[in-house]
């Protein structure tokens, strides 16, 4: 099945702020099944109700079943899930995934999924365990995609992923930030989640914390392939300022600062780098073999006539790639 990112969204806009459509939601101890609480709180859903995640000035978001009849909310007295038992962030992000027709695991636990799409082939990590104004770069570059996932990675909790959340596109509600994100557990969806219960922060990063750091994984399926003769003259060594770019023709680089004797040597290489097809434009994105550290935007002018040096747009500044193999 061919990836559907605005399936995911279209699902994700349903529950961004509401249980699964499997009925069930991740508790700390693993999963609560809804069939018993329905049935303990006479609250079926052929009557109407469903399990929204609310929040109110004094109490922090919990579970409860609601419904509307003729434009009047009603809500039953009893949580169905308490704040400090609600973990349900990893769980929402698995439905999202499957519905945008990747195969994955569901599972609630955020380390095992993360992990699990790192390693998968239909994936690209573009940044890794790297800071917010790092990942910050992949937003702007537009090669990150709503429906892509970002991993929370927490030193503070184990060493671990502990959050996930899947990225929307671009916020409407907090000024000065490119990029929305949805979650559970506390529920956000980008631009909608102040008007559900008030919290502004909605943007891709979610919160500032010390010790924390983000991992962007893209589905890189429906990817506009290199051409052909794109990869014809852009793949083998080029010296870039200082450094120098190994290319691959399967679409990726790698980079070093050790001068290469001959064609030959292709392996050796500190940051690796994705490429991307543009219309006039091949963008690099180059991260750390050994994850953090700092990620770099290029774009590299295509189909020009002189295809020993290529024009390199970096950040604000411009420099030159010349071929050496």
């Amino acid at each position: 099945m061919p990836i559907d990112r605005a399936a995911a969204i279209t699902y994700a806009t349903k529950f961004w702020n509401r249980a699964c459509d499997d009925e069930k939601i991740a508790i700390t101890p693993g999963w609560l099944p809804l069939a018993d609480q329905r049935k303990h709180m006479h609250a079926p859903a052929s009557d109407g109700w469903e399990v929204f995640f609310v929040a109110t000035p004094t109490t922090k978001e919990t579970a409860v079943f609601r419904r509307t009849v003729n434009g009047v909310v009603e809500q039953k007295p009893h949580v169905v899930v308490t704040n400090d038992q609600l973990d349900d962030c990893t769980h929402y992000v698995s439905r999202c995934v499957v519905k945008e027709g990747i195969k994955v695991t569901e599972t609630f636990r955020a380390n095992e999924l993360i992990t699990s799409l790192i390693a998968a082939d239909s994936t690209k990590v573009l940044a890794e365990r790297v800071a917010r104004d790092e990942g910050q770069k992949i937003i702007d570059s537009s090669i990150f995609k709503p429906g892509d996932i970002i991993g929370f990675y927490n030193k503070s909790k184990g060493d671990r992923y502990s959050h996930s959340a899947m990225f929307t596109g671009p916020a409407t509600s907090t000024p000065g930030v490119v990029g929305g994100l949805t979650c559970h557990s506390s529920c956000r969806f980008g631009g909608l989640t102040k008007d559900w219960n008030g919290d502004a922060d909605d943007g891709w990063f979610l919160y500032e914390l010390d010790g924390q750091s983000y991992t962007l994984i893209h589905f890189s399926e429906d990817d506009a392939a290199l051409m052909p003769s794109t990869m014809k003259w852009l793949a083998g060594w080029w010296q870039v300022d200082k450094r120098f770019y190994f290319v691959e023709e399967r679409g990726s680089a790698r980079s070093t600062t050790r001068k290469p004797s001959s064609a030959r040597e292709t392996q050796h290489g500190d940051s690796r780098a994705y490429l991307f097809q543009g219309k006039d434009q091949v963008t690099f994105i180059w991260r750390s073999l050994h994850g953090g550290g700092a990620i770099q935007v290029e774009t590299w002018a295509a189909g020009i006539n002189d295809q020993t040096t290529v024009k390199v747009q970096i950040g604000s500044a411009q420099v030159v790639a010349r071929r050496m193999f």
